[in-house]
């Protein structure tokens, strides 16, 4: 009879995470929460076609859906097989020419991108429910005994990914000056000393930059800017994908850290109960769970950014062992072998953080004195100690701090094979300019 009149007093229409409708609605508007957090950073990425998802603008996230019929979703299937078209002209390009170390950058880097869409895409399709799951968690650490943080976690959030922004469109914008001066520097040089009949014009750069495409294309004013448009918005998605995977680690690394917070204020307690210990290890615990729910979700993706990035540093690393042309030239290649190497390490080192977070109360523990010390005290130290609370690769390859190390020597080997790839290209040095 008394699960039967508590069952009444739960509204399906109105069902707030589990909490009884006599009790206060949650106004997640002033709450902490992941979900708003990475709102604004997700609300930005769907305008590059990526995480296709309606009500992310919403405060409570029963309002996020997927849907294949809608707008978010017919955007990236737009972009999907506008960018395909940059895609096959790359392959057909390449497969005339042949294949080199250099040139098969291109077709790596489009590839990715529509793998990233791909793998969005399916997760966009699983966010709903993992974001309510997340959400009706965080619930348990907006409330005493758990306190707020110095930094709250939409600055650990945001912060982090708008400097990421603004890094990455430095490196775009650097990419396309190069290109630029490059393109001009050219047509002077053969202008004065070839006597070619060359001018400098917007439609004469896009042929020359990115003659692959209209190998399918006619050239056109319309298709070129179509070029310019569809390249940015993959680089977008191309640094978008380390962006997301270091949300993700502040958002979980923030509350394995406020249950550290609270362990630590109970060492100078004379007397905590076994309840309270009991309590920890069953937050930790989901946690662990909600950990391996995000990971189910996100390994792909990470396995996917893990070797774009080793992929291009080594790239990278090749350009600058190599005479370039122009000054400019070696400024961009420069800073984006910089910003490579340190959004890599930015990825690795604030996913590490979960690890170390989910570890950091380990010394206290081990401290509790004998009055205090319980079995949940034992099982808790147990599971901290042996767990290995980390994001992967699909269970390949666990983000830590080690793992960066060893990252650093694969990139050494490869870039030693890159380079006797290329030998034969770096012996012929600069082709003619005006060829």
């Amino acid at each position: 009879m008394a699960k039967g009149t508590q069952n009444k007093n739960l509204d399906e229409g109105n069902f707030d995470f589990g909490i009884i409708k006599s009790e206060t609605s949650t106004d997640y508007a002033q709450l902490d929460l992941f979900h708003r957090a990475a709102s604004p950073i997700m609300l930005l990425a769907q305008c590059f076609a990526i995480m296709p998802l309606t009500g992310i603008r919403r405060a409570s996230p029963r309002h996020v859906h997927f849907r294949f019929k809608s707008v978010p979703m017919i955007v990236t299937v737009i972009f999907m097989m506008a960018s395909s078209v940059l895609t096959l002209s790359m392959l057909k390009f390449l497969l005339n020419i042949g294949v080199t170390a250099k040139n098969f950058v291109g077709q790596v880097f489009f590839t990715c991108v529509q793998c990233a869409c791909i793998l969005f895409i399916d997760l966009a399709r699983r966010w709903p429910p993992l974001i309510r799951y997340w959400t009706r968690l965080e619930l348990i650490f907006t409330k005493p005994p758990y306190e707020v943080l110095k930094r709250s976690l939409s600055q650990r959030v945001r912060q982090p990914a708008f400097i990421l922004i603004a890094l990455s469109l430095v490196e775009h914008g650097l990419y396309l000056s190069s290109a630029i001066v490059s393109y001009k520097q050219r047509v002077y040089y053969c202008t004065e000393n070839h006597n070619a009949t060359m001018g400098v014009s917007f439609d004469d750069y896009i042929k020359l930059n990115y003659d692959y495409v209209f190998i399918l294309l006619p050239y056109t004013r319309f298709f070129g800017i179509y070029v310019l448009v569809v390249n940015g918005t993959c680089t977008f998605i191309w640094n978008y994908m380390d962006l997301f995977i270091m949300m993700i680690s502040r958002g979980l690394a923030y509350r394995f850290e406020q249950i550290s917070k609270r362990i630590c204020r109970l060492e100078h307690e004379d007397r905590v109960p076994e309840t309270t210990f009991m309590e920890i290890r069953e937050h930790y615990v989901r946690m662990c769970e909600l950990l391996e729910r995000v990971d189910d979700a996100l390994s792909s993706i990470i396995l996917l950014s893990c070797a774009n990035n080793l992929y291009f540093v080594c790239c990278q690393l090749l350009n600058i062992f190599n005479k370039l042309r122009w000054p400019i030239n070696y400024i961009y290649f420069w800073y984006s072998m910089l910003y490579l190497v340190g959004r890599t390490a930015c990825v690795f080192l604030t996913a590490a953080t979960i690890n170390d977070e989910s570890k950091s109360a380990l010394s206290v523990l081990r401290r509790v004195s004998s009055k205090n010390w319980c079995v949940e005290v034992e099982r808790l130290i147990f599971q901290m100690s042996t767990q290995t609370v980390a994001l992967s690769g699909k269970k390949f390859y666990f983000l830590t701090r080690r793992l960066l190390f060893g990252m650093a020597g694969t990139i050494v080997t490869y870039e030693l094979v890159l380079l006797q790839f290329d030998e034969p290209n770096r012996r012929k040095g600069l082709l003619p300019l005006c060829a």
